[in-house]
């Protein structure tokens, strides 16, 4: 936790500098990772990358004095003109055939600097995962966990979980083995097991259509599951329909494993005020939204939106937790100023982007990157380093490779998505002049065929943020 705040200090450290003094403590920000650039580097870490089990990126520290020499003058300003003709003519790529929709932001002051079809409401696809994110961190600090307890009294051993979904065999097993010694103490050794899940409504949201659990994409929300109810442990494999009632089998198991006789079937009960009780705790809320957008996971961010939900002291299902979301990302486009229009094209059905009936404009969502990034909000400057980075990290690791848009690698932080036709990227980036933007870019009405195609013409739209002529 120590080394942990220390890497905030100095990422909030080289905003505020660069802010100040935008270009020499550029390389300063840059080396830190508070922000994309040429001079990031990385070191390998077990943690969330691409794929079903990502790692998450970690930078090793330099000294900017022994990594670079005297910074010069600031270079030209970039020329919106020219981003925007750069960035228009890839509309004319065969798989985009006219269907692209961009917003490039500045975050400093919020000038728009390139756009198209900008207040078109498209689909975000997981891009809106960076909406739900910017939503938890507005209201928590993101050191907060979730808690999972075990009540102990009269021979009745109650399972009570709050919002953990990420909880591995190893912690249901120190769960049991803490309520054994509270039974022992008792002097039981016989028990029946409860669960009480009424921390969260959750269950399964119709908005997601055919992207639900039979598919692979998500696991029911519930106030506890283990290993997100992945039932062979990949991303996108088997899902459980009753999360919260697998792990209370699992933990029924383990409790024999510790001396405990567990009688009869598991009931459904609220746990007794005031009742001994064991705790085991998540990861901060942090990592998980960390988590959630390097390898845009869908499980753990519907459980965020539904945590969103539960701080607002609204229902705790998947259309309350949608509505929260909206409400608080509405919240903060009225604080930063954005159009009424921009605002009323905002519609969410999810917290993931599974749903095809999420519509979010890409000047909101660049609006809101280029707040993020623009030194003002503490409390969202985590989701700068959080996601992923071009050719480095998470869903990003494999794309930005090879040809014309090689250049990116390194450069450009976004997150992904892609959703029946869609293919989306928003994230944030540092112009060749060192100002740092909030971007969204989305390609929409290919063929399904073409989803490969379609992701690369998304990134080379990126790339021309990043071009050096």
């Amino acid at each position: 936790m120590a080394l942990r705040a220390a890497e905030r200090m100095w990422r909030a450290t080289a905003i505020v500098m660069c802010a100040a003094v935008p270009v020499s403590f550029y390389v300063l920000g840059d080396l830190m990772d508070a922000f994309p650039g040429v001079l990031t580097v990385r070191s390998a870490e077990e943690g969330p990358v691409a794929g079903p089990r990502a790692v998450a990126e970690d930078w090793e520290r330099v000294d900017p004095a022994d990594a670079v020499g005297p910074v010069g003058t600031s270079p030209s300003p970039i020329d919106p003109s020219d981003l925007q003709r750069r960035m228009d003519e890839k509309a004319d790529l065969p798989v985009v055939d006219g269907g692209l929709a961009f917003s490039v932001v500045d975050a400093d002051g919020g000038e728009v600097l390139a756009e198209r079809d900008a207040d078109a409401a498209l689909v975000p696809a997981s891009t809106l995962k960076l909406l739900t994110a910017a939503a938890v961190l507005r209201r928590y600090s993101g050191d907060e966990v979730l808690l999972t307890r075990a009540t102990v009294q009269d021979g009745v051993v109650t399972l009570v979980g709050e919002g953990d979904m990420t909880l591995t065999d190893d912690d249901l097993r120190e769960l049991a083995t803490q309520t054994a010694a509270l039974a022992q103490e008792q002097d039981t050794t016989t028990v029946s097991l409860a669960l009480d899940e009424d921390y969260l409504g959750g269950g399964e949201n119709p908005a997601w259509g055919d992207n639900g659990p039979a598919g692979g994409w998500v696991t029911p929300t519930a106030s506890l599951a283990l290993e997100e109810g992945w039932l062979d442990g990949e991303q996108y494999g088997p899902k459980s329909t009753d999360p919260a009632g697998d792990a209370a089998e699992r933990f029924a198991e383990l409790l024999e494993e510790a001396g405990l006789e567990v009688a009869g079937e598991i009931a459904e009960a609220q746990a007794p005020e005031g009742a001994p009780a064991a705790e085991i705790a998540s990861e901060p809320l942090s990592e998980i939204v960390r988590h959630t957008l390097q390898i845009s996971d869908n499980t753990t961010a519907e459980l965020l939106a539904h945590l969103v939900a539960l701080s607002r002291g609204e229902e705790t299902t998947p259309e309350g937790a949608a509505a929260a979301v909206e409400a608080e990302i509405r919240d903060l486009g009225t604080e930063i100023g954005l159009g009424e229009e921009d605002l009323a094209a905002l519609d969410l059905h999810d917290g993931s982007g599974l749903s095809r009936a999420n519509r979010v404009p890409p000047a909101l969502l660049s609006a809101v990157l280029a707040e993020v990034a623009s030194g003002e909000v503490p409390a969202l400057e985590q989701i700068l380093y959080d996601v992923p980075v071009a050719a480095l990290t998470g869903t990003l690791a494999e794309r930005f490779e090879g040809g014309e848009v090689t250049g990116a690698a390194g450069q450009v932080r976004g997150k992904t998505g892609y959703l029946g036709g869609a293919a989306t990227l928003a994230g944030v980036t540092v112009l060749p002049d060192g100002r740092t933007v909030g971007y969204s870019i989305v390609v929409h009405g290919f063929d399904g065929t073409d989803a490969d195609d379609a992701r690369a013409a998304v990134d080379q739209v990126a790339a021309e943020m990043v071009q050096v002529d």
